[in-house]
């Protein structure tokens, strides 16, 4: 599968002939983007208008907690705060036998029930820039806990942005790496590390 950040807390995922949209820019993001096709979005905020077309016959939508199955995708979504009304979601992914946590609009540490469905994912995608989401401190506690293989930090300072978010740079610094920016990157399960943490610096 390919992944690539589609800016704030946007992520692209396609696997074979499927795309798959994680917190996509909504008609009144900031993030000026063309409308996007996809065979599955999971939004950012349940409120969010949505900004896709189905590429094929339908689009199948997730604005709201639970468990999910799509062709062969599975997903377990959260929301983002526990109670009340979500703020965003909070989703776990398994793609091409991958898992992938999707920690989207995330603010706060993760409660001892939201840990136990991240714990051991593959690929952890987490916010990092600061202000209304995760910090570089918070998310590397985050990172600790979770012990996952690769971490793509995300939601971090972009030009189209009115917000200050902190720069990614900021994260690498506190993790201790400095890896190499790239647009999209390819994972497979048979080349994840095993014994080591990857941090891959993907640029919207």
């Amino acid at each position: 599968m390919f992944i690539e950040l589609l800016g704030a807390s946007g992520v692209k995922i396609q696997s074979g002939d499927a795309i798959i949209l994680l917190a996509p820019a909504s008609e009144k993001s900031e993030i000026r983007s063309s409308r996007m096709k996809a065979d599955l979005v999971v939004l950012g905020n349940t409120k969010d208008a949505i900004n896709v077309e189905p590429r094929a016959e339908k689009l199948f939508t997730v604005q709201a907690p639970g468990e999910f199955e799509v062709g062969g995708i599975f997903m377990y979504c959260l929301s983002n705060p526990p109670t009340g009304q979500p703020h965003s979601l909070l989703s776990r992914i398994t793609v091409e036998g991958v898992t992938i946590a999707h920690l989207g609009g995330l603010a706060h540490q993760l409660t001892n029930n939201q840990l136990e469905l991240f714990e051991g994912v593959d690929v952890l995608m987490i916010p990092v820039g600061g202000k209304d989401v995760l910090d570089a401190k918070a998310a590397k506690d985050i990172v600790e806990k979770i012990e996952p293989r690769v971490v793509i930090p995300m939601h971090f300072a972009q030009k189209e942005l009115k917000t200050a978010y902190d720069d990614a740079s900021k994260f690498f610094k506190e993790m201790g790496a400095s890896p190499t920016a790239q647009e999209r990157v390819k994972i497979l399960k048979k080349d994840l590390p095993t014994d080591t943490l990857d941090m891959l610096y993907l640029k919207p």
